[in-house]
Formats: structure tokens, C-alpha cells, sequence
């Protein structure tokens, strides 16, 4: 057995060592395919090494240290990495990560404020000790703020040592930069009417060749932190996606992975591609809003028999698109896990769910604000996400992202504003009488080999995790396996 393995169980708890088994003595809880050092065994246990992020008195900041731990010594093993997912719960927002098997890392969207940053300082610290975490690709779906303005504090962010928290390769993103208007129409640059349609025309290929002057504030602040951005070596590549532009993620073929560009759909206005306003629901009335969510970025992965389609903002008259695009195609839909479009809103198109027919579905939602309250995912959505789940399923999956998060309810407590750097208390901000604390995020992990499926969530206790696994035929025919792991 080689010296770095991968578990090939679904849950598997380690331990101190020589402390025996309880909560209290829980160093970590792994799922399938995560990567251990393992050091032998001892007597019924297996002795391994795991990296871990905690905080280190001395230097006065957080760092990764490695701690030796035990496990289950009938716990099983693979030398081969999985294909990972993580559906992380930024609030209201969206927010993915995608590691595949060889290591490379995709980031699709970053939700609005710090809980992308946080969350990779925590689940990338191995990472993070040697340097920053490198991503192929990062994918902007597109422009609203809760997609997007997270990456900018990531892409500003420092691990320390005047180093950045990430380099990337490429940025991806739909073309329309936002800009500060009056009039609808007005929100995306130049446009042009075209067989009695308003096309904006002024797409965007490298948002930082924008001028500061075209761009609203969100915007500007995003350009500034491109800037900033580095590959490897020099500059990562910016460039606008549309459908069919699948030979920008071909660096994953080596793999085994393809991803299919399905949005946005452009068109062709005096040989320039333009994207078409579209509407307010049950409205004549052209929306900057519906026009920039449904030409989102739609990505369909696949690797071996497991399909995932990434939702991102569709709307119900951009879905209609879609599905007209991908029958004159013959493009399949189809999709064992789907990021399920724009936070679970009202504005959705049973046809395209009855396309994609999910096993498993994700909903990114979650409440920051009143002015951020939309009544994410809406109750419609949710039923619709049953009736149309893949047929032959007695229970499909639907996870929303702040309903596997925890809260702990603490009563009166006095909240404290906290530097993000060093942890430690600036000011005390204000007492509260009902105060809640989300002491686990709604993180959705989804690991596949091609074939076999697992679905993990955590919960408010350390050692509790909820599971479920499946397998995906070649036909496509799913069997699930007989136990729910609740452990």
C-alpha cells in the first residue's frame, strides 16, 4: 500500500490516538476519497496523518498542522482520488468548488461576501501551507454581485508572508459588465434593435480592458482585483463564454472530464454576437435584472456515467431558450445532480427540470438581510423538483444549502466585531436578545467515480453526518444502495 491513500468508505471518524472513541476525542470526520497519510497499523486501529487548521497561540494566527490520529482498522482504502464537488453555502448566493481526481481545482462563482474565503482558508489549509491554492479555472456565471463580489475578496485575500490566498489560470464569464444607468436598457453598454428586439451588443471579452468609468462599483472593484490576479507564471487569461465553447475546459480531458457549455446563447447582429434582452415575468417590459440572470453561464459536466448541470441564475424565458437550442441540437440535458437556477425562484420552467430529470438537487439559498429576503427556494419549486425528479426514484434528493447549515440558538449575547486577519475582538458591536449562531454551514459534498455517487452533509454535532450512495449504469439507470448513513 502506498504511502498517501485515498478512504474508500463513505464516513470514516478519526481519533485520538490511545483516547478511544467519543465525541470528545473526534480529531476529524473524512468521507470517501479524501486523501490520508497512513502510517500502519495497531491492533484493531489504523494509524494515519491528517492535516488540520487551528489556532496557533505563538504566531497569533490560524495554520494547518498535521496531527496523527487512529481509525477503524477495517476501514477500507483506494489508490486512486475521486471526483469532488462541493456546493458550499455562502448565504444568499452562489458558490461551487469542483477538485477533480488529478487535483486541478475549478471555482464556479463565490457568493457575495467572505464565506468563499473563509471556507477555503478551512477546507484548503494542506493546501495553503506551502502556498497559494491554484484554480484552473474560475467561472463568473455572471454579473450580480452575489455571484461574484466574494471572488473579489478572495482574489484579495493573503495567506500570509506577502503571499496571495490564490492564483488562476483562466476567469471565465457571460460578456455583460454592468454598468451605472437610468434606463434598462442602458445597464450592459451599447445595443441595437434587431427584428423588432433590443440586443446588447457591447460584450465584453477582458473586463480588465473596461474603463473604470463603464463600470458600476461592484464592477470596478472586481477589474481591481483581476489586476491583481496571477498565474503560475504571469498573467491568467479573461476570457467571455457562450454556448458551445466546450474546448475552454479541454485542459480536463486528460481526465476523462468534459464540460459542456450550454449559456448563454448568443446571436449574430451584423456578425457581432449579442444577447438579447429578455422580460419581466408576465410583463412587455424589458428587465437588466432577468437580462443578466438568464444569460448566465450553464455548464453540464461529465465524467464517466455522472452528468452535473450547474444551474447558475436562469430564468424561466432563458430556460426556454435553452431547451429550444438543445433540441434543434439534439443536446441532451439530462443530469444526475443539478445546481438548481437562481436560489429555488418562482421563475422557473417545469419543461426544463422535466429535461434534466435530477436525482440529486441543490439549492443555494440563504437569509443575510431583509433586503436580501426573496423567499428562497420558493414552495412551487420545490414540489416541481419532486414531481419532475428522475423517474423510477421513490426519494430524490434536495438539499438547500441553509437548511443542512446549524444554528445555535444563544439567547441574549453581546456581538463583537472581529479582525478577519487575527481572529482577535476590535470593538464590541451591539447585545442582542434572540441571537443565533451558524456554527455549521449547509456545505453539499458530492464525490463520484464515474460511476457510484455519494452525497454528504454535516450537522451540529461533530461526529454526525448524514449520507446517501448510488450507482449510475451505463444506460443510466440508477440503483441506490440499501443503507442511509446517518453516523
Amino acid at each position: 500500500m502506498s504511502e498517501y491513500v485515498y478512504l474508500d468508505d463513505d464516513i470514516i471518524r478519526v481519533y485520538k490516538p490511545g483516547a478511544g472513541k467519543g465525541a470528545r476525542n473526534l480529531i476529524a470526520t473524512l468521507f470517501w476519497g479524501d486523501r490520508i497519510r497512513y502510517l500502519g497499523r495497531s491492533g484493531k486501529q489504523s494509524r494515519v496523518e491528517i492535516p488540520r487548521r487551528e489556532w496557533d497561540d505563538a504566531k497569533n494566527r490560524y495554520v494547518s498542522k498535521i496531527h496523527e490520529g487512529v481509525i477503524d482498522s477495517k476501514a477500507g482504502f483506494r489508490d486512486t482520488p475521486v471526483l469532488k464537488t462541493r456546493f458550499v453555502d455562502v448565504g444568499q448566493g452562489d458558490g461551487a468548488i469542483i477538485e477533480t481526481p488529478k487535483g486541478r481545482v475549478l471555482l464556479i462563482d463565490g457568493g457575495e461576501e467572505e464565506h468563499m474565503r473563509r471556507y477555503i482558508n478551512v477546507a484548503f489549509s494542506h493546501y495553503l501551507r506551502n502556498g497559494p491554492l491554484h484554480c484552473d479555472a474560475i467561472v463568473v456565471t455572471h454579473g450580480d454581485a452575489d455571484h461574484y463580489s466574494g471572488l473579489t475578496e478572495l482574489i484579495n485575500a493573503w495567506r500570509g508572508a506577502g503571499s496571495p490566498m490564490i492564483t488562476a489560470s483562466r476567469v471565465l464569464h457571460n460578456g455583460l459588465a454592468k454598468r451605472s444607468y437610468n434606463k434598462q436598457t442602458e445597464a450592459f453598454g451599447k445595443t441595437r434593435k434587431h427584428q423588432g428586439h433590443i440586443f446588447a451588443t457591447e460584450l465584453v471579452d477582458d473586463l480588465r480592458t473596461v474603463p473604470d468609468s463603464k463600470l458600476n462599483r461592484p464592477f470596478r472593484e472586481f477589474k481591481a482585483a483581476l489586476n491583481k490576479l496571477k498565474d503560475k507564471s504571469g498573467e491568467p487569461a479573461v476570457r467571455r463564454l457562450a454556448y458551445a465553447d466546450d474546448d475552454q475546459f479541454g485542459f480536463l480531458h486528460d481526465e476523462g472530464i468534459s464540460i459542456e457549455v450550454l449559456g448563454p446563447i448568443t446571436e449574430n447582429i451584423n456578425g457581432s454576437p449579442a444577447l438579447p434582452f429578455l422580460k419581466q415575468p408576465g410583463s412587455s417590459s424589458l428587465s437588466a435584472a432577468h437580462t443578466i440572470n438568464g444569460h448566465s453561464i450553464v455548464l453540464r459536466l461529465v465524467y464517466g456515467n455522472v452528468r452535473l448541470l450547474f444551474g447558475a441564475d436562469l430564468n424561466e424565458e432563458s430556460q426556454a431558450r435553452l431547451l429550444e437550442r438543445a433540441r434543434k441540437d439534439s443536446h441532451a440535458l439530462t443530469a444526475e445532480v443539478l445546481k438548481v437556477p437562481h436560489h429555488g425562484s418562482a421563475d422557473f420552467s417545469p419543461g426544463m427540470l422535466a429535461a434534466v430529470r435530477p436525482v440529486v438537487s441543490v439549492v443555494s439559498s440563504g437569509d443575510e438581510s431583509v433586503a436580501k429576503e426573496y423567499i428562497h427556494p420558493r414552495a412551487g419549486l420545490i414540489g416541481a423538483l419532486g414531481m419532475y425528479s428522475r423517474s423510477g426514484i421513490d426519494k430524490p434528493l434536495i438539499y438547500v444549502t441553509e437548511m443542512v447549515a446549524f444554528f445555535e440558538k444563544l439567547g441574549k449575547a453581546d456581538v463583537y466585531r472581529y479582525d478577519v486577519v487575527t481572529g482577535k475582538v476590535r470593538a464590541k458591536k451591539e447585545t442582542y436578545v434572540n441571537t443565533y449562531n451558524k456554527k455549521v454551514f449547509g456545505i453539499v459534498h458530492i464525490r463520484t467515480d464515474g460511476r457510484r455517487v455519494l452525497v454528504a452533509t454535516h450537522s451540529g454535532k461533530d461526529d454526525q453526518k448524514e449520507s446517501y450512495a448510488f450507482h449510475v449504469a451505463d444506460n443510466g439507470d440508477i440503483r441506490f444502495e440499501a443503507k442511509t448513513r446517518i453516523i
